[in-house]
């Protein structure tokens, strides 16, 4: 942002933000930061912008909702134990300079300043204490600068001096008429301004953390596919084994005839019908008796093996068709990428980030009584991440958005006798039927919600697909299950939806 642009926003936001308080700061990539603020004699919440990037950079006040990935990065982690809660008191642009000064305090404690260069290439924002002594918290570190040395005086970038022969052109000038400008209010030259950084920040930052996460997502997927191979192929191993205590009762009879150092014995199988005879591999370092009790302790082996190798290859499927609907739901994101954030997106975010960091392995217990339990979401928060629809017969349809909204068509809004429908072998949206009051739901509405699930999974361009439909009170949560995971325990049935002529639909049972 130019010099003078960058002086008409520094002076509506010291006309707006002193006397406000710093609620909550995110910072959205490595050059983006965001200030929630309220307070100040204004109602409602006010959030201020600031960018360092080296397309786009400088300050406003924003009406717009952005991504913040799962864990705040270290600069945010940074300002967030030094100015939340503190009441900004000024902010200050340097004179003949693009450095913007913002100055905050809390109650009984020095005042902060966070002051941000835009100076070109090498914009930077530092976070200084006092008489702008700097904390050591800065945007970008830079090694051979050693004016932002920890503890050491703020001092200004030796361009400061040469940075107004290189100042860009008049950047508002461009966006908004030089007429226009005058007539305008402080409000509505941040919004003008807003509507043109926004689509220029979601070109080049705003899907950022959703393609980390998708990589992150797919790569813990091949992980799963990995373990699962080898996981069958040690069970087909341990079944090997399985025959292993009939040869041992074959030894058993047969232990006097057995010489020491004998590699194998040729036995009547009494086990089979046929009574054919049956060669027995034997290892010639161990005796006769070793061998015996070696087989009987393979088949317990076995047995055991495979109790557990069966457990965990369920959790691994499990996991595995969960990792493809958090996929099949950041396709859906990126599908419109001007569309505005919600809260169910950015957790979302969350769910494959904490996903992606356990891999896919349940977290011990907490056993710190000083960290707080997740709390379910208020009741308020019932119809989040839902869409409903009205059947053709009166019905209700619900529709899961995202992994919290297919939670909640579980957990609050379906009860027992409710029609619970989802794509077979393939991620979807979970559909719920509810019937009108004092009906039952019809076949024609059944097919409305199959053809609704179809619609809404990765199978909605193929000609067929087939739709499970079960009765919520025959699926249940998986023990430590995530959100919007659910198992069917009870009688279904699959409905076959066919596509014809682009957008009809019609099924059968």
């Amino acid at each position: 942002m130019d010099a003078q642009s960058l002086e008409i926003m520094t002076a509506g936001l010291a006309q707006r933000l002193p006397g406000t308080f710093i609620t909550k700061v995110h910072q959205m990539t490595p050059y983006h930061l965001l200030l929630r603020l309220r307070g100040g004699g204004r109602s409602g919440e006010q959030r201020l912008l600031i960018s360092v990037a080296p397309m786009e950079p400088g300050l406003h006040l924003t009406s717009r909702r952005y991504l913040n990935p799962p864990r705040p990065l270290r600069f945010c982690a940074y300002l967030r134990h030094h100015l939340q809660g503190a009441k900004i008191s000024a902010i200050e642009k340097v004179d003949n300079d693009r450095i913007v000064i913002i100055r905050a305090a809390r109650r009984g404690e020095d005042e902060k300043q966070l002051i941000i260069e835009l100076t070109g290439k090498r914009s930077n924002a530092i976070l200084c204490r006092g008489s702008e002594m700097q904390v050591g918290a800065r945007l970008f570190e830079i090694p051979p600068d050693l004016r932002l040395k920890p503890g050491t005086e703020y001092k200004q970038p030796e361009t400061a001096g040469n940075t107004a022969a290189k100042t860009p052109s008049f950047l508002l000038a461009g966006i908004i008429a030089q007429e226009q400008m005058a007539a305008l209010s402080n409000e509505e030259l941040q919004q003008r301004y807003d509507d043109w950084f926004f689509p220029r920040y979601q070109d080049h930052y705003g899907s950022r953390e959703i393609r980390r996460l998708e990589k992150t997502l797919k790569k813990h997927r091949r992980r799963l596919q990995k373990r699962k191979k080898r996981l069958i192929d040690e069970r087909n191993e341990k079944e090997s084994h399985l025959n292993d205590s009939h040869l041992g009762d074959l030894l058993k009879g047969s232990l006097h005839q057995i010489k020491r150092g004998a590699q194998s014995i040729k036995l009547t199988n009494y086990w089979s019908k046929d009574l054919e005879e049956v060669k027995i591999t034997l290892n010639p370092a161990l005796s006769p008796l070793a061998n015996l009790e070696k087989f009987y302790k393979n088949a317990k082996k076995a047995k055991r093996g495979l109790k557990l190798i069966e457990k965990r290859l369920i959790e691994t499927r499990r996991e595995e068709e969960y990792t493809e609907e958090l996929l099949f739901q950041f396709e859906e994101l990126k599908i419109n990428p001007d569309r505005d954030v919600s809260d169910q997106e950015q957790e979302l975010l969350e769910l494959a980030s904490d996903l992606a960091e356990r891999k896919g392995r349940q977290q011990p217990p907490e056993k710190s009584r000083g960290r707080k339990k997740k709390t379910l979401k208020p009741d308020n928060s019932r119809h989040q991440g839902v869409e409903r629809k009205t059947g053709v017969d009166g019905g209700i349809i619900y529709i899961g958005r995202n992994a919290l909204g297919n939670e909640n068509i579980y957990r609050r809004l379906s009860s027992p006798e409710d029609l619970w429908f989802h794509t077979r072998n393939q991620p979807g949206a979970h559909v719920l039927l509810k019937s009108a009051p004092g009906s039952i739901n019809s076949e024609k509405e059944q097919l409305q919600a199959a053809a609704l699930a179809a619609a809404n999974s990765r199978g909605k361009d193929e000609n067929q697909v087939e739709v499970t439909m079960i009765q919520v009170k025959h699926l249940r949560k998986p023990k430590g299950g995530r959100p919007g995971q659910v198992l069917l325990t009870g009688p279904h049935q699959t409905l076959t939806i066919f596509r014809h002529k682009g957008t009809e639909t019609e099924g059968t049972k």
